[in-house]
């Protein structure tokens, strides 16, 4: 009979696989798009890099996890282990950033003309690949820098099994650990406001816009939704995934710092919900795959 970290570790699995092939799928049409395109188009290349985001998530969270929950024999030393802890970081981060990224991209796109975010179409669009250098570099020296502080604490213990790699082990009475923990909690809630934030903003012009069309197509028997429509509705919903998904973590760690007890099941939960978003936005994405690379060369 299958014990309970057994049957979790299959949970975990299937979430990593499905997820894999989803983004890996996702990551192919995105790239086949590209090539075949006349000019680049920005939020194909946000989706890529979010594809990518989202590939190594998985790799790095799942695979590790996986492996502890089966209590497979580690074969990596302490140096190894760390190097899987800041990509862990790393890719989350990455994935934040990409989200985010394409979720305020997406409302400058459908921006009325004489609003003030108008002004940075053509900007965004031009500049897209310095947008991507500043992030990758953001992402880099700021998870570098945070890991360097944090690994100097003692947060890997000497097991035979799983590498400690499916979580970054919490010391509740450490302050180093709690200060890191805040630092990437406030970060990550900066994000989501932004994602927040923008997502409002396209539900109100959504709405403005829906407004208008109703007007001029009062006898209209039926409207057609335009395909930036969905692909704006498809980017809120994720938006929508990735702040319903992520949003436990920093209240679980609170309260594990408050309690001053690591809760199991508060870790299972953080780390489920954190695999669920990059499968399920993989399968948003390819359902909108031919909507997105259309709208995004207007």
């Amino acid at each position: 009979m299958l014990t309970f970290d057994e049957i979790l570790g299959i949970v975990y699995l299937l979430l990593t696989v499905a997820g894999f092939l989803g983004n890996f799928i996702l990551l192919l049409l995105s790239s086949i798009q590209f090539l075949i395109a006349h000019r680049t188009r920005p939020k194909n290349l946000i989706i890529l890099n979010l594809a990518f985001s989202n590939v190594m998530v998985l790799v790095f969270r799942g695979i590790p996890t996986t492996t502890r929950l089966w209590r497979v024999k580690c074969s990596l030393d302490k140096t190894g282990i760390k190097i899987i802890t800041y990509m862990q970081i790393l890719t989350r981060t990455l994935s934040l950033c990409s989200t985010c990224l394409l979720s305020v991209f997406q409302a400058i796109t459908i921006s009325p003309s004489n609003s003030i975010w108008a002004q940075f179409k053509m900007r965004a669009r031009k500049d897209i690949l310095l947008f991507f250098l500043c992030l990758w570099l953001f992402s880099l020296l700021f998870n570098i820098i945070l890991f360097m502080y944090y690994a100097g604490t003692n947060n890997i213990t000497d097991s035979k099994f799983g590498c400690n790699a499916g979580y970054r082990l919490l010391d509740v009475f450490n302050k180093k650990h709690e200060e890191f923990v805040i630092i990437i909690d406030v970060h990550n809630i900066l994000f989501m406001f932004l994602m927040i934030f923008s997502s409002v903003y396209m539900v109100s012009i959504l709405y403005q816009h829906k407004k208008h069309v109703n007007h001029i197509h009062r006898n209209s028997l039926s409207t057609k939704i335009s395909p930036e429509t969905r692909a704006t509705q498809a980017i809120m919903l994720i938006v929508c995934i990735f702040v319903l998904f992520n949003i436990f973590s920093p209240i679980f760690d609170l309260c594990m710092f408050y309690f001053k007890y690591t809760y199991t099941w508060m870790i299972h939960s953080s780390t489920l919900l954190s695999l669920w978003y990059p499968t399920v936005s993989s399968l948003i994405l390819i359902c909108i795959d031919k909507q997105i690379p259309r709208t995004s060369a207007h």
